[in-house]
């Protein structure tokens, strides 16, 4: 009895030494966490732990990953992930017994048996964007996209020790067996949400917009590198993803003219592994890097300063008008269906062999143009002269003979509340010379430029097309794109006597 009992006292002890780490470490850990600034603030798990270039944050001992969070107005945050990946030095205490006894110990795997580095570097690369300024252009998201092969995605299992050792000589490194897809709106809301927060979004003017304030943004994933880092310590397993990337972004003038196309290298931060969305926030941080460099490239900078447009400046043009057009039976006849590669819009006939004007928008960026009258008759065409502060542009077709014009008012020949018509090709090309109705409803000016307002139907094909008088007098070319886009009953023109001076031409 006396040996049963001397037994089962020396178990007891050994297990009261096995389990030291759990019962003499504390709940928490405190880790030491360096920054880039003394204004930078360092959040656990959301939880704000401090601010400064040090702070020492409390971290619980309960085997889960720890996400940080550096964050310094004004710049990207910067993230990290902490987890316990040693054990406690208490337990060599466990071996006290048992290397006396020389019989292998028990194991402690509670949660407090294992402790944190102790001290963590969250620094990193501070990438700022310029806020915009008075004076600087507006810029908006034009479109995204994930333009991604199957070869262009890797997968990557990496263990933490080569990780932090920067190792190439990963477990996997494999190509993706079958295409991806993945949801654009993380692409588009990670952009949008920093356009917003540096004030390059204008929510107080959503009808107007002109070349000289206005800028759009487009970009494509075109490479992606998914890790996967993991580390295991006793009965407990780790991973957390790092997200690499290359963007391609590619800055465009209203009209869709590309002024800027570069390719940029991006790496997430670090970011646990938490359910279906494990991927979304590293890869929101890759694109947010990517964004940043984007906006900091002196060129993109340069073409965000609004400037004061040189305008090209023209010899006076003479066009010989044909017969005067007096009902819009003859209005019809001489406006023509304009078709581009993507695209189509809607001219004005100003001259007995072909001269037509149109909005620029329409034209900015065709390589072809065809001119489509009445009849269903296609004509090859040439832009001639633009303007694109006041997006007109004139046109000219060869052989062309037609009977009645428009003659190009020398000043104003409208008042609020007169009837118009609006002639154009709106939606589709069959739909070529349809008439709407409406009244002139107000006069705006934007920029410096002056719209005529209607309450007429206007659609993207209308663009270029004439709003005229019952007598199918020329008041304004309708613009559809620069004013007016998807808002309903309003339509926006431009003055017709504008076409005088702003492409030097008269008839």
């Amino acid at each position: 009895m006396k040996k049963i009992t001397k037994f089962l006292l020396i178990i007891s002890t050994s297990m009261l030494f096995t389990n030291c780490a759990t019962i003499l470490n504390g709940k928490e850990q405190k880790v030491v966490i360096t920054t880039n600034s003394a204004d930078s603030k360092v959040y656990v798990d959301d939880q704000l732990q401090g601010k400064g270039k040090v702070v020492e944050a409390k971290m619980k001992r309960d085997t889960k990953m720890k996400q940080i969070k550096i964050e310094r107005e004004g710049y990207k945050p910067i993230y990290k992930v902490h987890f316990q990946n040693k054990r406690s030095p208490l337990h060599i205490l466990s071996w006290v017994p048992f290397g006396i006894l020389w019989i292998p110990p028990f194991v402690d795997n509670g949660d407090k048996a294992f402790d944190y580095d102790k001290s963590l570097a969250a620094k990193g690369e501070e990438l700022k964007i310029k806020s915009r300024e008075k004076d600087d252009k507006y810029v908006y998201l034009k479109n995204t996209a994930f333009d991604l092969k199957k070869e262009d995605i890797k997968l990557k299992s990496i263990k933490h020790k080569s990780f932090k050792k920067n190792k190439k000589n990963y477990n996997v490194n494999e190509f993706v067996k079958e295409d991806v897809k993945f949801d654009n709106s993380i692409f588009s809301e990670s952009v949008t949400k920093i356009l917003k927060e540096n004030n390059y979004i204008d929510s107080t003017q959503t009808i107007f917009k002109s070349k000289t304030n206005t800028l759009y943004v487009s970009s494509k994933i075109t490479k992606l590198d998914i890790e996967n880092i993991w580390s295991s310590i006793a009965t407990s397993h780790y991973n957390f993803f790092v997200i690499k990337m290359e963007i391609e972004w590619e800055m465009f003038d209203l009209y869709g003219q590309s002024k800027y196309k570069k390719s940029y290298d991006a790496k997430s931060g670090e970011f646990k592994s938490i359910g279906d969305d494990a991927l979304k926030n590293p890869i929101q941080d890759a694109i947010t890097e990517s964004f940043y460099k984007f906006m900091d490239a002196k060129e993109v900078k340069a073409l965000i300063k609004k400037e004061n447009e040189e305008k090209i400046k023209y010899d006076l043009l003479n066009i010989e008008r044909g017969e005067l057009i007096s009902n819009l039976e003859d209005a019809m006849n001489s406006t023509v269906t304009i078709k581009v590669k993507d695209g189509h819009g809607s001219g004005c006939v100003v001259s007995k062999d072909g001269y037509i004007i149109t909005n620029f928008h329409v034209v900015a960026n065709a390589d072809k143009l065809t001119v489509i009258d009445r009849e269903g008759k296609e004509y090859a065409a040439k832009l001639i002269r633009k303007n694109e502060s006041l997006d007109l542009a004139l046109l000219k077709i060869e052989k062309a003979n037609f009977k009645k014009t428009y003659v190009i008012p020398s000043a104003k020949n409208y008042t609020i509340g007169d009837d118009i018509f609006v002639i154009g090709t709106p939606t589709s090309v069959e739909l070529g010379q349809t008439i709407s109705k409406g009244i002139i409803s107000g006069n705006r000016t934007f920029d410096q430029n002056n719209f005529i307002q209607t309450d007429a139907s206007v659609n993207g094909g209308n663009s270029g097309g004439a709003l005229t008088k019952k007598s199918g007098e020329l008041i304004g070319i309708v613009n559809a794109k620069i004013s007016g886009l998807g808002v309903e009953g309003l339509g926006f023109s431009i003055p017709a006597e504008l076409i005088i001076t702003g492409l030097s031409i008269t008839n």
